[in-house]
């Protein structure tokens, strides 16, 4: 009886036992995360640059749990309306819950997705939380904002153009910049000498990567023979840091059209060094114009749809509403933010 007595007690020890190691190498396993709640104190908004530097909106959201204690960073994202978020501006909040925006960091944000300044447009956003790469993100509900935007300068990714036309200074030089930051620039600057040499830099000095040349038309990216110009003028500059090559075309500007009087005849424009623009005052008729280089429409610019100050290359037609005597003018000299004006006198 004994015997058993002890058999029994040895055989729930070893249960126990077993069951104990069992227990030690359970481990928590991170599961799916709760999705944050995302709220704006406005959603409707109208801005403006004299209110720059007021407040726009604010965004909040709860936190994400992906089941154990772990660091949850959250990255709040933007985009177009029904773009599904392909494309969207994020912010990176590490472990942030809101977010505050002025109105130039928002409106700055806003343009370079895409919404025309003066028109209402739509945009959509959410907030998506992770712990790593090893977890799918929780995402938060998306929210829908309606704004008005103002036209102002994006600072795109540039290459600054130092040269002889003014001293060798590439802080002060002209620049050419990649809108779609790919790696191809392009800017315009005027060159008033009958030869100009000038070179590409990465920096606005001469210490990180300058783009001289070796052969016609290609970038050399460590130094090389400066990049040179014959002949006074007004260049469109283009430069590849990607395929390493460069262009620079002459260009004078006219404005063609049935409000100028015909789409057959351009009146050229004439060149304001001081204030970097091309203007002519002229009378025109209702009905549209644009602007093209060179006599041809190899270069030409339009707006967009409806007009709203932002030249496109190959855009839709600028209309004229009213006969009347307008100045004109047509600002190339910001890369990336090409204006135009049409104001009657």
């Amino acid at each position: 009886m004994k015997s058993l007595y002890y058999k029994i007690t040895a055989f729930s020890i070893f249960v126990l036992m077993f069951a104990s190691c069992k227990k030690d190498e359970t481990k928590v396993v991170a599961g799916v995360g709760t999705a944050p709640v995302l709220t704006a104190t406005k959603n409707a908004l109208v801005l403006t640059k004299a209110d720059s530097a007021g407040t726009a909106t604010v965004f909040n959201w709860t936190k994400s749990s992906f089941g154990y204690n772990a660091a949850v960073t959250y990255t709040l994202q933007m985009d177009l309306a029904g773009n599904n978020f392909k494309a969207p501006v994020e912010v990176d909040l590490e472990a942030g819950l809101t977010k505050s925006y002025n109105v130039y960091e928002l409106n700055s944000a806003l343009v370079l997705l895409g919404l025309k300044p003066g028109v209402a447009g739509q945009v959509e956003v959410r907030t998506k939380a992770t712990i790593n790469d090893t977890y799918a993100p929780a995402y938060s509900n998306v929210l829908s904002v309606t704004a008005t935007t103002f036209l102002v300068e994006i600072n795109y990714p540039s290459l600054w153009v130092p040269g002889g036309y003014q001293g060798w200074a590439p802080a002060t030089a002209a620049k050419v910049s990649s809108v779609a930051n790919d790696g191809i620039y392009e800017g315009y600057a005027y060159f008033p000498d009958a030869t100009t040499e000038f070179k590409f830099t990465s920096a606005p000095d001469f210490t990180h990567i300058n783009y001289g040349t070796s052969a016609a038309g290609t970038l050399n990216a460590g130094g090389g023979d400066n990049l040179k110009v014959t002949g006074a003028g007004y260049y469109l500059l283009k430069a590849n840091t990607k395929l390493l090559t460069y262009s620079a075309v002459k260009t004078s500007w006219a404005v063609i059209g049935n409000a100028t009087g015909s789409w057959d005849v351009e009146t050229p424009m004439t060149f304001d060094v001081a204030n970097k623009v091309w203007t002519i005052t002229k009378a025109l008729t209702a009905g549209e114009l644009k602007f093209r280089a060179n006599n041809a429409y190899d270069i030409n610019f339009g707006s967009n749809t409806p007009a709203d100050g932002k030249l496109v290359y190959n855009g839709s037609n600028i209309p004229v509403a009213t006969a009347g005597n307008y100045k004109i003018t047509m600002n190339v000299s910001v890369p990336g933010n090409y204006t135009y004006s049409i104001v009657k006198q």
